[in-house]
């Protein structure tokens, strides 16, 4: 078999084996949510807060689009931002839900991008970009927070002493500080030889740009959470940003979709006994609807719609067929 049989077979099963998974994940994720706790989690939010999160909810997936932009602009690649944002939207969704991020949603961009000429390795160079730019953001998210809040307030449900989370946010925004410093004065190339690789390190500018777009995007994931929140819940913003950095930091640490269980136990110790246990349980349920399963679906029915466009002589005739059959 050819390489390029190969590689357009692979091509076609794609979209294939991520709607599958996509499909159970889905009825995983529904299956885990009773409808009832999903009524009495709607029914106890008002509406417009619940208009308020899908808004910041919309705005963080566009937010996430410029990780790709920037991504492509680094590696010179010029594509019509529609063509982008259809790839970045669907990948990030489907890596949000499904998990293992630089596969899954790095199939997705490869299937899309690779119709723009786009190879493998760009692809791969555009996922290690967004990865640069997605630990920027929370480097400088987390670390501030913990310099600041000295895992006091929202960050006591870490259980760390000041001195210890100080000096972990001192380490993050070191850290930070070091990949800055990094893409202003070291050469742009820099071999990796145990891996037969090299990383080009964006300039100074877009890694400027890359802790803007990723701060931005932490700060709208933030407020889809806290806009959900009673009146009550004694948690300003910028709490609700630090707290959700840390959160999802250690729900990825626990290598599950979304964090699904450790974020949200972290977020639940934080919020209690300020906010009653079941009013954050069912904000958390209504929170991952919007923020996971709804822009989840809107991917799920734009890739189908994608491959059908692309398909659509092949579909009229199986159509057809089956309409002389019938």
């Amino acid at each position: 078999m050819s390489r390029a049989l190969l590689r357009r077979g692979v091509l076609a099963l794609l979209p294939l084996v991520l709607l599958s998974l996509a499909f159970v994940v889905m009825r995983h994720e529904l299956r885990e949510l009773s409808a009832a706790a999903m009524m009495r989690a709607l029914t106890s939010i008002p509406r417009e807060r619940i208009a308020w999160a899908v808004v910041c909810a919309a705005s963080n997936y566009l937010a996430l689009t410029l990780y790709d932009v920037l991504a492509l602009r680094h590696l010179g690649r010029r594509l019509p931002y529609r063509q982008v944002g259809f790839a970045s939207f669907v990948g990030y969704a489907f890596g949000h839900n499904i998990g293992m991020s630089f596969l899954t949603g790095g199939g997705v961009r490869y299937r899309l991008y690779s119709a723009r000429g786009l190879s493998a390795w760009d692809v791969a160079r555009v996922g290690t970009f967004n990865a640069l730019t997605f630990w920027s953001g929370l480097l400088a998210v987390a670390g501030g927070a913990l310099v600041v809040d000295a895992g006091q307030g929202a960050m006591s449900a870490l259980s760390l002493r000041p001195g210890v989370a100080r000096g972990l946010g001192l380490g993050m925004l070191g850290v930070l500080g070091a990949y800055l410093v990094a893409c202003a004065r070291v050469r742009r190339t820099l071999k990796v030889p145990r891996l037969g690789v090299e990383l080009s390190l964006p300039t100074l500018r877009h890694a400027v740009a890359q802790v803007a777009v990723s701060c931005m995007d932490w700060t709208l994931g933030a407020m889809v959470l806290w806009v959900l929140l009673p009146p009550g819940a004694g948690i300003q913003p910028a709490s609700m940003v630090a707290l959700f950095a840390v959160a999802q930091l250690l729900g990825i640490a626990s290598q599950v979709p979304g964090g699904l269980g450790v974020f949200d136990s972290v977020i639940l110790a934080a919020l209690t006994p300020e906010v009653p246990g079941a009013v954050v349980l069912g904000t958390l349920v209504v929170y991952r609807v919007i923020y996971y399963l709804l822009p989840f679906a809107v991917a799920s029915l734009m890739l189908v719609g994608h491959e059908l466009s692309l398909h659509r002589g092949q579909v009229a005739q199986w159509w057809g067929r089956r309409r002389q059959e019938g």
